[in-house]
């Protein structure tokens, strides 16, 4: 009797990535989507809502409105154990790999990734491999100027939102008015925000906030 194709979810917000990659998972017979998701809440709430089986292999960017890929991780490996995690994500670095295999992940790809090497990466971590491109190291992972992702992580709900006011165009007074903070408050984060991300100026700031989609 032929195993049961492998249950695979979909999350990712960028709606021209999850499209293409439907398309490609529809011509396989081993592989069925069961859902495409946009979200880390939207991703708990269908968990929440589904069988207590409801898919085997979630694909999973990082970089998530909501719960972010990093901050999700534990959760699911504590409440869907079941439920294998492949990590798909533009963001790279040993450093990261190690917190990703450290939350919980069963495995990482990159999205330069091609297609074949994607398909061999669910099928291999459906059948319970783990799929690293190195193997974790020991000790506790840090952060480094190297991984902006792990940088972002750093800003906390507040000052990501002031990014969003900033890349919007608003000032220090406009953003203080709009957030009902005083503007030596809204100073105060920005100056936060430039150390925490390792920036120099306004201009790479603005960069940085248009490449992760702050």
């Amino acid at each position: 009797m032929p195993a049961a194709p492998c249950r695979l979810l979909i999350v990712d917000d960028h709606l021209m990535l999850t499209q293409s990659l439907a398309l490609l998972l529809a011509e396989q017979a081993d592989i069925t989507v069961v859902g495409q998701l946009a979200s880390g809440g939207a991703l708990l709430a269908w968990l929440h809502a589904a069988a207590p089986s409801p898919a085997d292999v979630l694909l999973l960017d990082l970089h998530l409105p909501g719960p972010d890929g990093l901050t999700l991780l534990p959760q699911l490996r504590q409440q869907w154990p079941q439920l294998r995690v492949l990590v798909f994500s533009t963001a790279t670095g040993p450093e990261l790999i190690e917190r990703v295999a450290a939350a919980g992940a069963q495995g990482y790809l990159p999205k330069s990734a091609d297609a074949d090497q994607l398909l061999a990466a669910i099928r291999r971590v459906h059948a319970g491999e783990q799929m690293f491109p190195q193997r974790p190291r020991q000790h506790a992972p840090t952060l480094t100027a190297t991984e902006p992702l792990l940088r972002l992580h750093r800003l906390s709900v507040r000052e990501r939102e002031i990014v969003g006011l900033i890349r919007g165009g608003l000032t220090t007074r406009e953003i203080a008015d709009r957030l009902s903070l005083s503007e030596f408050t809204v100073g105060t984060h920005r100056r936060n925000i430039m150390h925490k991300l390792e920036l120099p100026n306004m201009a790479a700031l603005l960069q940085f906030a248009f490449d992760y989609g702050l």
